[in-house]
């Protein structure tokens, strides 16, 4: 009787770890970032700060940021591998591989990429990218989450929407932006 509730147990840990299969395993390339939750920006000479509202596309910041350490001609190359056996690579189409890090998935929602200091130089201790309400359809994964992102990549960035502008010197650091990613897979 023992043995037959042992071996009962054993099969149905068995199918509980195939349900655990990944799906999000793969080779993706950002195709999206929009602010999800409006934040505001200090600009040098307006006495108000400066609302990003939440809808404003900042896929290429969020490219620059995350994918910077790997040379690409355009973003659309560079990819970014969830493999099988829980690494996490950048490439240029799986050329010049760059061992980014690591990856876990937390559930069928949740997705958690630890990129290291190779794929972040900025970040001294790399970048824990936790994506949740995650989703994958017809090969789009999808999910929200939220990053550091340097006074300096925010001041390239406020320079862009108007040259003019300039990020006051009393900005913080770091601001943390909450925003949609999408990534397709190829």
């Amino acid at each position: 009787m023992v043995t037959l509730l042992l071996l009962a147990g054993f099969i149905t840990s068995c199918g509980k770890d195939e349900d655990k299969t990944p799906i999000f395993i793969g080779n993706y390339f950002m195709t999206e970032a929009k602010v999800s939750e409006t934040f505001s920006v200090p600009i040098t000479g307006i006495p108000f700060p400066l609302p990003v509202p939440a809808g404003t596309d900042i896929t290429s910041a969020i490219q620059t940021a995350l994918l910077s350490s790997v040379s690409c001609s355009s973003a659309d190359k560079t990819y970014i591998e969830i493999r099988e056996d829980y690494s996490l690579y950048l490439s240029c189409e799986l050329a010049n591989e760059l061992n980014a890090g690591t990856w876990t998935g937390i559930s069928k929602t949740e997705l958690l990429l630890n990129l290291n200091t190779s794929a972040v130089p900025s970040a001294p201790t790399g970048v824990a990218l936790q994506i949740t309400d995650v989703t994958k359809t017809g090969g789009v994964l999808s999910g929200k989450t939220s990053v550091p992102i340097p006074k300096l990549l925010v001041a390239a960035m406020v320079n862009a929407l108007n040259p003019d502008w300039s990020l006051d010197a009393n900005a913080p650091d770091i601001f943390i932006i909450k925003f949609s990613l999408k990534l397709t897979q190829k």
